[in-house]
This record gives C-alpha cells, structure tokens and sequence, in this order.
C-alpha cells in the first residue's frame, strides 16, 4: 500500500493515519512552516506528537487539502494560473503584485487611512476615522524593563519577541479568547 501512496501521494489514506509535520510538508508540496501557516488560517488541524516533540495531521484531512489545492491550481485559480499552491481567504487577495484587503488595494489603504484605521476594519469591517489604540501603561512598564535588561547588542528582532513576551504577561484577557476581549488586547 505504501507504494501505491508513493506514486500517488493524493490517493486513498487509512482511516486514523497520522503524519508528520515533514509528511504532510512533502504531500502538500510546501515547507514545513507552511504547514503550520495552514494550521493558523484553520485548514489543517494539528495534534501534539506523542512525546511532545512536533505535530502530527490526519492524513485525511492532508490529503484532501492537497486535492483541493491540485484541483484549484489545475484550474489556473492559483497565483497567476501557474500551478502554485494557493491559500484562498475571504480578506486578502495577491494579484499581479499587488495586494488587496477586503477587496481594497492595500497602497490605498496606506496613502488614505492610519496604521490603526486599517487595522480596525481588517478586524471588524468598519471603518472608524480617527481611532487610536492606546497601550495600557503596565504593558509599557514592563516591556521598558524587559529592555533594559536586554544586552545592548541584542538585535530587534529579538528585542521584539522580548517585549511582545512582557507585554502579553501582563495582560490579564490574555487567555480570554472572547472576540470583545481578543479586539480589546489587539487595540493596545
């Protein structure tokens, strides 16, 4: 059976099968963190390995994917028809280089509206002319000494990644996962 799986990597699974990130990376012809960028958008459902190292993916749910997105690029609805891979998503669209949100042009969105202008009607849909996001002054507090503690050769990337830690830390809706509370977090 594993031969006939070989040369035909969307053929029939058994059912319960799971795969490994590196499995399911070659199966869908993509890398490793591509597979995981399915599992962010929902179109992959990933479970802890056995040993806690890595994830495992139902091969049926692998393998489908992976027929819907042969289906798709045989169609020519991938980027340019060109038999890539595509993620379809209701909010953003790549299309001859440019990219759009909603529907909207995003370089009209930054030459017409705030970082936080866009952010909010990504988020909700409405557009809200003027609103501002304010971090709350404990977030800043300990994202400063989270800095400061820093060595100062530390790069910004990792300067980010620190103070993006702090700051969720001290978060108390951080596990509140209620669309109020999750917009509320993002706003500040």
């Amino acid at each position: 059976m594993r031969d006939q799986e070989a040369a035909d990597p969307t053929g029939p699974t058994r059912e319960g099968q799971r795969l490994s990130t590196r499995e399911t990376a070659e199966l869908l012809g993509v890398k490793p963190e591509t597979v995981y960028a399915y599992v962010s958008r929902g179109q992959l459902t990933s479970r802890r390995a056995s040993g806690g190292r890595g994830s495992t993916f139902d091969a049926e749910e692998v393998t489908a994917l992976a027929r819907r997105n042969r289906r798709e690029s045989d169609r020519g609805t991938g980027p340019g028809g060109s038999g890539d891979l595509s993620v379809p998503t209701r909010l953003t669209l790549i299309d001859k280089d440019r990219y759009y949100f909603r529907g909207v042009d995003a370089t009209e969105l930054a030459v017409h509206h705030s970082y936080e202008e866009v952010a909010e009607w990504l988020w909700t849909g409405e557009l809200r002319p003027g609103v501002t996001f304010t971090a709350p002054k404990t977030s800043v507090a300990a994202a400063r000494r989270a800095i400061a503690a820093l060595p100062e050769h530390s790069a910004p990337v990792d300067r980010l990644r620190v103070v993006a830690i702090a700051a969720a830390a001290e978060d108390p809706l951080r596990f509140d996962l209620s669309e109020e509370a999750v917009l509320g977090t993002a706003r500040t």
